[in-house]
């Protein structure tokens, strides 16, 4: 299309960022790692129609070129990374921000977004969850075309973001936000309120049409379309809500040094803000701009983690927190104020914290091997027990400790506990199919454990879990290692 191909201009400067994107990636491609849901659907092919994602399985089953889903991993690791360069490209130069730069740090901020680390490693949902970022920022190339066109592709790109990744769609919001600012300064009120109306219109009639769809094909999402709006505990649980945001920042926060690298980093956005608000002559003008600027930039940080803050069933991995790249980027668009040594030492900072993440991301991946290393070993463990066929029924107590040698790095950076903990364990949905290395366990039932701890006669004390057998066809799996008496 005409308005995207007029945006890239430096052909160049574009294959930069998906370079360095493709190069981002290969720690993940290296670790080779199954993560949750890809272990369920490598063995059965299922979709996400359940999650209400519904176009998210259409576009499995186009790129299976089959009714059942199948992955095409690596290619669609890949794919996600060069869409994720792409967006943070296409944000970048609607802009102009680092203009004349061949090389565009702040393009990279969408694809190496630490929180993002849980969407890109799945092998499944990444190409998904890519597009779910890429379609909310693509109708913003027809902002400054006609209204109708610019309210189209908006109410078509929302929609499309429902349909693939949920917490997604507000990113619409985040990228539309630079825009609003933009109006701010022109002195465009009337151009401000128009265009906002436009973008809560499209996502209100997007929204309305993805619930009619739901309704329409009764896919079990209700809880995930519920808020807390009316609820008797409204101000309560949105205090509760808060918290956990604030508590899932703090663990990104402190690795390594990341909460440096930020508070250097929007130490120059605010100084470029300022010196944006001091050049402006006109004093009616500055007391316009610096509350709706305030208003829009703590709005946009609270829609980092989509709309879990309001929402009934809410999810708080970071996988959902789509919208930090974004938010990044919104705040480097005020160093754009700034001029010489300021600029030049602002924008260092911005790669600083894109270097930041390519480190996290070796980490990452390191991480991710360790995990598969120490899993398969106890999966070769504990498969003897399953070999005859003799042992029908398996109960689980507790949760398989990290790899040990993740010990180290998850020290390091916290922001993993969040991201990768082990999926064998009584409350995992996963246990079974991480434990099935040699099919072995295919005719085994996990059972509930609850109360079992001590039941039957103990037969294995391991290092990272005890076994104990309960007749002929029972074993219960401990890694509590419960002490009985």
């Amino acid at each position: 299309m005409n308005e995207i191909r007029n945006l890239i201009t430096d052909k160049k400067s574009l294959c930069l960022t998906l370079a360095l994107s493709l190069l981002y990636c290969l720690p993940l491609v290296m670790a080779n790692y199954d993560y949750l849901d890809d272990m369920g659907r490598n063995l059965r092919g299922y979709g996400w129609q359940h999650d209400g994602r519904f176009i998210a399985t259409l576009l499995g089953k186009l790129w299976s070129l089959n009714g059942t889903i199948v992955s095409i991993y690596p290619f669609s690791l890949f794919l996600s990374v060069l869409v994720l360069g792409f967006t943070g490209y296409l944000l970048t130069a609607f802009f102009g921000i680092e203009q004349g730069r061949r090389l565009k740090w702040s393009s990279l901020l969408v694809v190496t977004s630490p929180a993002f680390l849980g969407n890109i490693v799945f092998k499944f949902d990444c190409l998904p969850m890519a597009l779910s970022l890429l379609v909310v920022v693509l109708p913003y190339a027809f902002y400054t075309t006609t209204r109708i066109r610019f309210l189209a592709a908006s109410v078509t790109g929302v929609f499309l973001s429902l349909g693939l990744y949920q917490s997604s769609a507000t990113v619409f919001f985040i990228a539309g936000s630079l825009f609003l600012i933009r109006e701010l300064y022109k002195e465009n009120y009337k151009g401000f309120f128009i265009n906002f109306g436009l973008m809560a219109g499209s996502f209100l009639i997007a929204f309305l049409g993805y619930i009619g769809i739901i309704s329409i094909w009764k896919l079990p999402v209700s809880g995930r379309a519920e808020t807390i709006f009316g609820m008797p505990q409204f101000v309560e649980l949105l205090t509760e809500r808060n918290m956990r945001f604030l508590e899932r920042l703090d663990l990104l926060m402190g690795s390594g040094w990341y909460a440096y690298l930020v508070y250097l980093f929007l130490f120059f956005c605010l100084l470029g803000l300022l010196y944006s608000l001091y050049i402006q002559k006109d004093f009616s003008k500055r007391t316009i701009l610096v509350p709706a600027i305030v208003v829009i930039v703590l709005v946009d940080f609270w829609l980092i983690s989509g709309i879990n803050i309001i929402m009934k069933d809410s999810y708080w991995d970071f996988r959902t927190f789509c919208g930090l790249g974004f938010f990044l980027i919104i705040c480097m668009s005020f160093q754009q104020h700034l001029k010489g040594v300021w600029f030049r030492t602002g924008r260092f900072t911005v790669f600083l914290l894109v270097a930041f993440s390519f480190v996290l991301m070796a980490q990452f991946g390191k991480a991710l091997k360790n995990q598969k290393e120490f899993q398969m070993y106890i999966a070769e463990q504990l498969n003897p027990y399953f070999k005859d066929g003799n042992v029908n029924k398996a109960g689980l107590i507790g949760t398989l400790t990290i790899a040990p040698k993740n010990r180290f790095i998850y020290s390091l950076y916290p922001v993993f506990e969040n991201q990768l903990s082990s999926p064998i364990g009584k409350h995992s949905a996963w246990s079974k199919e991480a434990l099935n290395t040699s099919g072995t366990l295919d005719a085994v039932e996990i059972i509930n454990s609850d109360n079992m701890e001590c039941d039957g006669e103990l037969v294995e004390k391991a290092p990272y879990y005890h076994v104990r057998r309960i007749g002929s066809d029972t074993i219960i799996i401990d890694f509590n290692k419960t002490r009985c008496f």
